[in-house]
């Protein structure tokens, strides 16, 4: 499938486009959610009594 394809009005190119920057999103996504509670882990373990390492 060519650029012009896939960028023009067109066919199918805006639901290619529209699918390829869903999934983008859902992983950008996932990956935020992934980080945040790693982040509070990693909190939760350091606020513990001798949870922090030496």
């Amino acid at each position: 499938m060519s650029w012009d394809a896939l960028f023009s009005m067109q066919g199918h190119g805006p639901y290619l486009l529209g699918a390829y920057g869903v999934t983008l999103a859902l992983i950008g996504v996932e990956a935020f959610v992934l980080w945040r509670r790693a982040r509070a882990r990693r909190a939760a373990r350091q606020a513990q009594p001798g949870g922090g390492r030496p």
